[in-house]
């Protein structure tokens, strides 16, 4: 979403491209390899490679079967989608071979504002003609609302939507940072009045799970509660494609911001200025550097190890299990990174490790429980709000659960109350 500071840059790429060499503890062979588009190159970080390193690095990811590239008008101030252009145009790319992501609506603001200036019907067309034109491209396979603006009635946004669309200039429209209630207003409302729905929304989605906005006014699916709203958009014909799927590096840097190093009395403010490596810092840290991400990283690294995957794969395997319809956006600074994320086409995570990734415990009791709260869930698709279902060959809901539907949204200290409960100091695997 946001371009890391160049001190992060080097962090994260510290982590090497390694050749799987046997199934591990948590990872299993697929039998048919993913399909290429649901890995979509994120362009954020092109403005930052030196030289005529960005082009080049567009050659190798398109050589390795990359064809979804995720762009926005707000990237390094329309840097990444001039790059882009130039490497379609100098190139001679054939267009029917690439999918072209981008977004717009935000208009100047960088960083999220809720007060900046209102998109109108007029903005939002000459900032995808803007778009387009630096993209050498006629239209966008799928062209996203960068952030929502409530001062915005849904039904505005739906008629813009598909007024691009009839000129041809999209071929699909979606959302980014939508809550499921604005989505589902949009979507009615398109449905009920013969027109196109959003078919798309970009949520943050990880193994490292928030525990606040990373950045203002976005939205996240990385919670485990989240599992029935990612299903509602299976079910509605939407793609679920996560941002910052490596949580800044946290999920792909073993030694990145270890425990014991991490300065938690600059959580809460004084914070930085606005768009400075501080405000940065500090809202990255807050948002992932939780015990219970800690603990899923333990795991993930371990799982890694044994069967010769990157923490970084295992990762975003993970976000990749919630579902064929989720894609994830995958950056990257050089050739290896490509590689290392290719390879994930071909590998999956075990239920096993899903639970315990889930949980972020290798406690069977906890791992357990927290598998059979969340099977209890279930989201009424009218009022969006979930309930635990209802089984008449069981005893009462538990109150976890009971709990779980009052505590909207979902808080994960919910769980914690468990592993002092349970008897067993087993483990799935240690």
């Amino acid at each position: 979403m946001y371009q890391i500071p160049a001190f992060l840059v080097l962090l994260c790429s510290s982590f090497l491209f390694i050749v799987p060499h046997v199934e591990g503890f948590g990872i299993c062979k697929r039998s048919e390899s993913r399909p290429m588009d649901r890995l979509v190159f994120g362009t954020v970080g092109l403005p930052n490679v030196p030289g005529d390193g960005p082009l080049q690095l567009l050659d190798d990811a398109y050589e390795r079967g990359f064809c979804r590239f995720d762009l926005a008008r707000t990237y390094g101030a329309g840097k990444s989608e001039a790059i882009f252009g130039q490497w379609v145009k100098e190139r001679n790319i054939d267009r029917s071979t690439i999918k072209i992501v981008t977004k717009g609506g935000m208009g100047n603001d960088k960083y999220g504002n809720p007060d900046r200036e209102m998109c109108t019907h007029q903005s939002l067309d000459s900032e995808l003609g803007a778009s387009l034109e630096a993209l050498e491209t006629d239209y966008a396979d799928l062209y996203m609302l960068h952030r929502d603006d409530l001062r915005i009635p849904v039904e505005e946004f739906v008629n813009w939507m598909n007024d691009l669309k009839s000129q041809g200039l999209i071929r699909r429209w979606g959302v980014s940072n939508w809550s499921l209630q604005r989505i589902h207003q949009a979507y009615t409302y398109a449905i009920e009045n013969n027109m196109e729905p959003p078919t798309g929304t970009s949520p943050q989605l990880s193994l490292a799970v928030p525990s606040s906005d990373v950045w203002p006014s976005t939205h996240s699916l990385s919670c485990p509660s989240k599992l029935e709203e990612i299903e509602w958009y299976r079910e509605h014909g939407i793609e679920v494609m996560g941002w910052e799927a490596l949580a800044k590096g946290f999920m792909a840097v073993p030694t990145l911001w270890r425990q014991h190093e991490i300065d938690y009395t600059t959580f809460h403010g004084p914070e930085g200025e606005l768009g400075s490596n501080l405000w940065r810092l500090q809202r990255i840290q807050r948002a992932y550097c939780t015990p219970q991400n800690y603990e899923r990283r333990r795991i993930s690294t371990k799982i890694a190890k044994e069967s010769g995957l990157s923490l970084a794969q295992v990762a975003l395997l993970y976000s990749l299990a919630k579902g064929d319809h989720v894609s994830v956006l995958v950056g990257a600074d050089r050739t290896a990174h490509l590689d290392e994320m290719a390879a994930i086409r071909d590998y999956s995570l075990d239920q096993e490790a899903l639970n315990c990734l889930t949980a972020a415990s290798t406690k069977s009791s906890l791992v357990s429980k927290v598998a059979n709260e969340l099977k209890s869930w279930t989201l009424d698709d009218t009022k969006l709000l979930y309930t635990v279902k209802n089984n008449k060959n069981k005893e009462t809901p538990s109150s976890a659960s009971e709990e779980f539907v009052n505590s909207q949204p979902f808080d994960y200290s919910i769980f914690e109350k468990f592993e002092n409960k349970t008897t067993s100091g087993e483990t799935v695997f240690s």
